[in-house]
């Protein structure tokens, strides 16, 4: 008994399954706004040496004059440091054409806050010798989501997707609010990593949630759903920023305080039906499909489950059991086919990220004014899902990940050509528009390549490697100060080669997900058959009829018997190897 074989006396989009699918969209918000959030939170402005306490920004003056010398290029002023010269004794004419040398900036800086009133840089001096500070500000969040792609991604396949929900929800309520309260830099960057551990765990899991809970044909709805609420979190933080002036510590309260409202989701989200059915523990799916079966006016047989608990007593149920529990992501790369396809996959997301963020975290960079330009490379995400919505279904998965990403790359190319600011930071917002469609896309991909047993060991590793990705991309955007179109190029090319990898990935278009280890490894073979396929008769409306589409049945042809036998003689000889 699988759980797609219940879906149809269930219903496979049922009233439960849409409250559960608005809960999960909701937690969207807060995980968009913390990941973004150092956009503004960490946003540079122009700076020059400070000489006296309480000094203000002037774009000229003849104090600055007096006291800051031009850059190399005679063009611009220097911003790391000043004239050795006394104010005190007076801004004169002598005093300033004295040849007096220069120093550092001894008394720190004074910044621009026309912009932003005060942000981690301007607090916290992270400017000069002190600047990667400031990039690495805008890493930790997804040098965070790393760690929590690896650790909650498995410990949710071990334990269970409701508790280490519900832990990330809270814990994201907790340091986002003690974040705004950091006395010192490194403080901050500690509950920064923190509030990227638990945010990106939070999407990890709660997508998984939603996609094990619904049927294959309402599978890329709820993802492109789920999705469409991520502006929301990032209209949400640029409206703060407006609103707070760019003052870095109200923006990061506000994104605690609306974390605060998802502590009742430990009384609203139930565990996964399909991942309890999986582990053997029918006793808890049982309820949780019968309180789904009521709100969605319907009625599962009362003997659903009486075969397999009685085949939980046998010894050979038992040793299935504990063969199938367990698993993690190494189990990914045990066997070639699958191991193949979950480097592709990975890469995909290392690329994805990297440009994504690359754009998104650095639009202060794209235009004159950064709350106009993020608001726009927002705007573009909507008719970005919506137009993957409609290929997703057409052309399928395959296809439109591939497209995604090669125009991404080529938009992109063409934005470093132009010396043109408004020219190349257009294509830019064009090549944010395909790329935002190919991150929808990987989450749908891979969540339906990996295998019950590791699906969000697979997430998260896949995660973890998109996490590499947003990790450099402050640094790679540092390349402008070589060569400007430096960054956009290397970005472009990895786009374009990830999305020719996404060909060699299986169409996963309507096909039921894979259960076991087994099924992952042959899935999308031509062995391996689907009980959804579109070209099969539409004859399992009965109970009975879909209770017999399973793995020994129809999930695998006939053909490939032997080649199950000998996957489990191998898997039992290793478990045996490693005892």
């Amino acid at each position: 008994m699988h759980f797609d074989d219940i879906l149809p006396i269930l219903g496979e989009f049922g009233r439960y399954q849409k409250f559960q699918l608005f809960l999960i969209c909701l937690t969207s918000i807060p995980i968009s706004y913390f990941l973004q959030a150092n956009t503004f939170m960490s946003a540079s402005s122009d700076h020059y040496c400070k000489v006296y306490d309480n000094q203000t920004f002037h774009d000229t003056s003849p104090l600055k004059n007096c006291t800051i010398p031009y850059d190399a290029d005679g063009e611009t002023w220097d911003s790391c440091s000043r004239y050795d010269v006394n104010v005190s004794m007076g801004i004169s004419p002598e005093l300033c054409s004295q040849d007096s040398g220069t120093q550092d900036c001894d008394n720190g800086w004074v910044y621009d806050r026309s912009v932003y009133e005060n942000t981690v840089v301007h607090e916290f001096n992270l400017v000069c010798n002190n600047d990667w500070m400031k990039q690495f500000s805008k890493s930790v969040v997804p040098f965070g989501n790393l760690f929590g792609g690896i650790i909650f991604g498995q410990l949710s396949d071990i334990f269970g997707r409701k508790p280490l929900f519900v832990i990330t929800l809270i814990s994201a309520a907790v340091f986002g609010v003690l974040a705004a309260f950091s006395p010192t830099y490194a403080a901050f960057v500690v509950c920064q990593f923190v509030l990227g551990v638990v945010s990106i765990s939070t999407g990890l899991i709660g997508f998984v949630i939603v996609v094990e809970l619904v049927g294959p044909s309402y599978r890329l709805t709820c993802s492109i759903l789920t999705s469409f609420f991520l502006p929301i979190g990032e209209f949400l933080l640029a409206f703060s920023a407006i609103v707070f002036n760019g003052h870095w510590r109200k923006i990061q309260l506000f994104g605690g305080v609306i974390s605060i409202i998802f502590i009742p989701y430990y009384w609203l989200v139930p565990e996964s039906a399909r991942w309890l059915m999986q582990r053997g523990n029918y006793g808890k799916a049982e309820k949780i499909l019968r309180r789904a079966a009521q709100m969605n006016k319907v009625t599962l047989p009362n003997d659903i489950f009486d075969e397999e608990k009685e085949m939980l007593v046998s010894q050979d149920k038992i040793e299935k059991e504990i063969e199938d529990q367990n698993k993690t992501m190494l189990d990914l790369f045990k066997t070639p086919t699958l191991r193949k396809r979950t480097i592709y996959m990975c890469f995909n997301w290392f690329a994805v990220s990297l440009v994504y963020y690359g754009l998104a975290l650095n639009t202060d960079q794209l235009g004159t004014n950064p709350y106009t330009t993020y608001v726009i490379s927002g705007v573009v995400e909507l008719p970005s899902y919506l137009l993957c919505w409609y290929l997703l279904d057409k052309i399928g998965r395959r296809w439109t990940m591939c497209s995604c990403m090669v125009f991404g790359g080529i938009a992109l190319i063409l934005s470093a050509i132009p010396d043109n600011n408004v020219i190349s930071s257009a294509f830019a917002m064009v090549g944010k528009f395909f790329i935002s469609g190919a991150f929808l896309i990987v989450y749908i991909f891979a969540v339906e390549i990996y295998p019950t047993p590791v699906r969000n060991a697979g997430l998260g590793l896949s995660s973890t490697c998109a996490r590499i990705g947003s990790i450099i991309s402050p640094y790679v955007i540092l390349l402008t100060r070589i060569w400007h179109p430096t960054p956009f190029l290397i970005m472009a090319i990895t786009s374009i080669i990830a999305g020719l990898l996404a060909l060699l990935l299986p169409e996963t278009r309507n096909k039921d997900l894979p259960e076991t280890l087994e099924e992952g490894e042959l899935f999308g073979m031509k062995r391996y058959k689907n009980c959804t396929d579109e070209n099969e008769e539409e004859d399992t409306e009965s109970f009975e009829m879909q209770s017999q589409c399973d793995v020994g049945e129809n999930r695998l042809d006939e053909d490939t018997d032997k080649q199950r036998n000998e996957y489990r003689e191998g898997l039992i000889n290793d478990s045996f190897m490693d005892n």
